[in-house]
């Protein structure tokens, strides 16, 4: 059965989308879904049959407009809105009461960007050793400005979303646009948020057989990684997909990747040990 961070009911997307005062065609564009795919999610009673992809684009979606989905102490799972200041925490919707005279209170919003790019080897090194020494300065920098996010390094490619303050973030895309080490690096969205999906540091490498069950309709996974085929929304999925199958096995006995022990059965050949299999990706210089 392929692995879900969360499974949503017809109702819940429903009552999701009530909350949020949105139309199902709005709540499409900004799943990056078909209309039909989100009228046929709705007149499911129960559970959903979906991809992983299609549960983190929805959950995506709701997120960026201020409505989360939360595990109740009863178990189950809650729509809310939280109060403001407090988006993320999990808190329940407060009583709508009458604004008090005066202007109205300014909430500080967040900013998320998406990019990819191409991961050019440093001379007399090899690419794991250069993705190593790009994250291990990243992670000092970012943790220093606040900025939290997810990198998926597949196939000689980085995808990436940054969250945080907008000056924050947009310093550390600038930095990202100056090393050399990144090629072609590709904008895929920009945009003020009002929580973060990503609030801790994610770094996903590799990808393996089981991974078949869940990707089986990415097209951006098929003969090698290809992010420029990836939406904002599908960006944002893929991302929340690879960040929760981090804590599942093989990867969660991953260790660093210079002393990676699943390198054998790593189908991403480019960072990999040994000589490519018959069923791996292609490598990448």
């Amino acid at each position: 059965m392929p692995f879900r961070s969360l499974s949503l009911t017809g109702e819940q997307i429903r009552a999701g989308r009530a909350l949020a005062r949105i139309e199902q065609a709005e709540l499409a564009r900004r799943c990056g879904l078909s209309l039909e795919t989100i009228k046929r999610l709705e007149r499911i009673r129960g559970p959903v049959e979906a991809n992983i992809r299609t549960l983190n684009a929805i959950v995506g979606a709701f997120g960026e407009i201020g409505i989360l989905f939360e595990a109740c102490e009863e178990g189950g799972i809650g729509v809310c809105r939280p109060p403001e200041g407090r988006a993320g925490q999990g808190v329940r919707e407060r009583p709508i009461v009458a604004a008090p005279p005066g202007p109205a209170p300014q909430t500080q919003l967040l900013h998320r960007l998406i990019y990819h790019s191409r991961i050019k080897a440093e001379p007399g090194a090899s690419l794991r050793d250069t993705v190593d020494a790009i994250t291990d300065s990243a992670a000092k920098r970012n943790a220093a400005l606040g900025v939290t996010g997810a990198l998926l390094a597949c196939n000689g490619r980085f995808l990436q979303v940054l969250e945080g303050d907008k000056d924050a973030v947009r310093q550390v895309y600038g930095a990202i646009l100056l090393d050399p080490r990144h090629t072609d690096v590709q904008l895929l969205d920009s945009r003020a948020i009002v929580s973060r999906q990503f609030a801790d540091w994610s770094l996903c490498c590799g990808v393996f057989t089981d991974d078949g069950a869940a990707f089986a309709h990415e097209p951006a996974l098929r003969d090698g990684f290809k992010p420029e085929l990836l939406s904002p929304a599908s960006a944002l999925g893929l991302l929340a997909t690879m960040r929760d199958l981090q804590r599942l096995e093989p990867r969660s006995q991953r260790g660093r990747p210079a002393a990676c022990t699943l390198a054998a059965e790593c189908l991403d050949r480019s960072c990999a040990n040994g000589p490519a299999g018959p069923d791996s990706l292609s490598n990448c210089a």
